[in-house]
C-alpha cells in the first residue's frame, strides 16, 4: 500500500539523517529549553504574587509573558522545520550547529499554519455544532460517531498541508492547488495517518507501563515526543516529494 510505503519512507528519512537532524534541531531545542526555564521561573514567581491578591497589571503581565513565550517557541520551531524541509527536498545541508534562517520562507510557513488553523476551526466548529445535537439525540453512539468523523477530518487535513513544505522551499502553492494535487489520495492518507496514530498509541502504552519509574517515564516522554514530532514533519516532507515533485518511494 502506498500509505504504508510513505510511512516507511518517512521513518527511514529520520533514521538515515540523524547527524543532520541533530545539527538542525539540537541547538535550537536547547535555546528553547533555556528560554522556557528562565521564563517559567519568573512566571511562577509572578503567579505566586498574583495568588496573594488580584492585580490587573500583574495579571496582564503574566498573560503577555506566556503569549510571548509561546511565540518565541513557535518561531524557533518553525525555523528548524523549514530547515529540515529544505535539507530533505533541496539537499541544503546544515552548516555548523545552527540552521540557516530563511526569513521569507519562515514567514510564509507561519502564514500557511494560520491558514490551516482557520480551516481546522471551520471544520471542527461545524462538527462540534452538529455533534452536540448527535450526542443529545443518540447518546453514546453519537459520541463515537463524532470521534470517527473528527478523525476523518484530521486525515483530510493532510490534503491541505502541502502548502507548508511548499512555503519552506520558497515555492508557495495555494490551498486549492494542494487539494488538486492530492485528488484521490484519501485512502493513502488514511493509511499513513493510521500508522502515525498507531505509533503514538505504542508510545503511550510504553509510558503507561513505566509510569511508576518517574525519571524513566519523563525521559521517555520527551524522547517519544521529539521523535514523533520529527516523524510527522518528515511525513509531510515525504507527501510533498511524492505528490508535488513526483519522487518515487
Amino acid at each position: 500500500m502506498i500509505g504504508w510505503k510513505l510511512f516507511l519512507h518517512s521513518a527511514s528519512m529520520v533514521q538515515r539523517n540523524v547527524p543532520q537532524l541533530m545539527r538542525i534541531f539540537l541547538v535550537p531545542a536547547l535555546i528553547v529549553l533555556a528560554i522556557a526555564y528562565l521564563a517559567i521561573g519568573g512566571l511562577l514567581g509572578d503567579i505566586g504574587l498574583q495568588a496573594r491578591g488580584f492585580d490587573s497589571n500583574m495579571f496582564f503581565s503574566v498573560l503577555w509573558r506566556i503569549v510571548g513565550l509561546w511565540l518565541v517557541i513557535g518561531l524557533i520551531g518553525t525555523w528548524t522545520v523549514v530547515a529540515w524541509h529544505r535539507y530533505i527536498l533541496l539537499e541544503e545541508h546544515p552548516r555548523g550547529w545552527l540552521p540557516v534562517l530563511h526569513k521569507a520562507e519562515v514567514g510564509n510557513y507561519i502564514l500557511g499554519l494560520i491558514k490551516l488553523l482557520f480551516i481546522a476551526i471551520l471544520f471542527y466548529g461545524v462538527l462540534a455544532f452538529i455533534g452536540s445535537a448527535l450526542v443529545q439525540s443518540i447518546g453514546m453512539v453519537g459520541r463515537y460517531l463524532l470521534l470517527a468523523v473528527g478523525a476523518l477530518i484530521t486525515i483530510f487535513m493532510y490534503r491541505f498541508a502541502l502548502i507548508l513544505p511548499a512555503a519552506a522551499l520558497g515555492k508557495p502553492i495555494g490551498v486549492s492547488e494542494s487539494l488538486a494535487l492530492t485528488t484521490g489520495a484519501f485512502g493513502t492518507l488514511f493509511v499513513l495517518g493510521l500508522c502515525l496514530f498507531g505509533l503514538q498509541l505504542v508510545a503511550e502504552l510504553i509510558l503507561f507501563l513505566v509510569a511508576d519509574a518517574v525519571l524513566i517515564a519523563i525521559v521517555l516522554d520527551i524522547a517519544f515526543s521529539v521523535v514523533l514530532a520529527i516523524l510527522n514533519i518528515s511525513a509531510l516532507t515525504t507527501l510533498y516529494g511524492y505528490y508535488v515533485e513526483k519522487r518515487p518511494i
